[in-house]
Formats: structure tokens, C-alpha cells, sequence
């Protein structure tokens, strides 16, 4: 019965401990993960790619507030333009955004499910390239350079993932 005991404690550290470096499909180790591949993805193409905690902060301000504006509409309605959002001063203006002097590109992508180890694997990455790739929303005039600082959220939007990711 010891044994057992000590195994089943064993079993429980390494499972939090997995968890805690994001090997437990948590939404905070995929963040991590993506944003180690948007870096790496910038490495390869001869340009640095580093991450902000107040981009972070801002992108999971942005995609909450995008939630709300689609859970406030009517069931079955068509989701509002992001676009339209990020042109729009007073909302921008909820985050202390100025498009005058800031200026930013924003990409937002579904995060699929994926059930094999090997798909989850590849998550990360495929992620990262979509969002580097699919960066076609902005706010004010941005110019990405070599160098870039970036910020990601991963959170809920109707009910299912995505990512945004903001670029500067």
C-alpha cells in the first residue's frame, strides 16, 4: 500500500510538473510554444522576432473585447469585422490606443484541435507560420521590419480557440 501511495504521489508531481511546462495541452504552454515558434520562424528568415508582455497583454485585451462584441450580438448573427473594430478610435481608445501614433499588425487565427501526439507536435508551428502569414489586419500605419517585438493571447471567441497576435 506504500507503494502504491508514493507511486500515485510520484505520478500526480509529474503530471503538475508537465503541466507546468506546457506539456499538459494548456492554453498558457501552446502560448509559450507558438511564440518560441514565431521566433524561430524569424531566426530562419534572418530577422529578430521578440516577444512583449505588454503586446501579450494588450492581444488578450483586444481578443476579450472582440468576444464581447460578438457574444452582445443577436443569436446567429454574422460576427462583426475586426477590421471595422480596429478602425474605429473609440474602441481602440478602450485600450489606450492611439492609430495616430500607434501603429500595429493583428492576425487571428482558429487554433484546430489536433488529436495525435504528432499533430500536436506540429501545432505550434503551423500556428505561428498561419499568423505570420495571415497578419492582414492592422491598426494605424505599420511598418514590420527586421526586427519586431510581437504579443499573443490564445483565448475563446463563441465558444471555440484563437490566437491573435499583434506585431510592431
Amino acid at each position: 500500500m506504500k507503494l502504491f501511495k508514493k507511486l500515485a504521489a510520484a505520478v500526480l508531481v509529474a503530471a503538475l510538473a508537465l503541466m507546468m511546462v506546457g506539456c499538459g495541452g494548456s492554453k498558457t504552454g501552446l502560448a509559450q510554444q507558438v511564440k518560441n515558434a514565431v521566433s524561430d520562424d524569424a531566426v530562419m528568415r534572418n530577422e529578430q522576432a521578440t516577444n512583449s508582455k505588454d503586446l501579450d497583454a494588450l492581444a488578450a485585451k483586444l481578443l476579450t473585447e472582440y468576444n464581447n462584441e460578438i457574444a452582445a450580438l443577436d443569436e446567429g448573427a454574422d460576427w462583426p469585422n475586426l477590421q471595422d473594430l480596429l478602425d474605429d478610435e473609440t474602441f481602440l481608445q478602450k485600450f489606450g490606443i492611439d492609430p495616430e501614433k500607434d501603429a500595429y499588425k493583428v492576425s487571428l487565427v482558429y487554433v484546430p484541435s489536433y488529436i495525435s501526439d504528432t499533430m500536436n507536435q506540429f501545432k505550434p508551428f503551423s500556428l505561428a507560420d498561419q499568423l505570420r502569414r495571415d497578419a492582414d489586419h492592422t491598426i494605424g500605419d505599420p511598418h514590420i521590419g527586421r526586427k519586431f517585438e510581437f504579443g499573443l493571447a490564445i483565448g475563446t471567441l463563441d465558444g471555440e480557440n484563437w490566437v491573435l497576435m499583434l506585431m510592431k
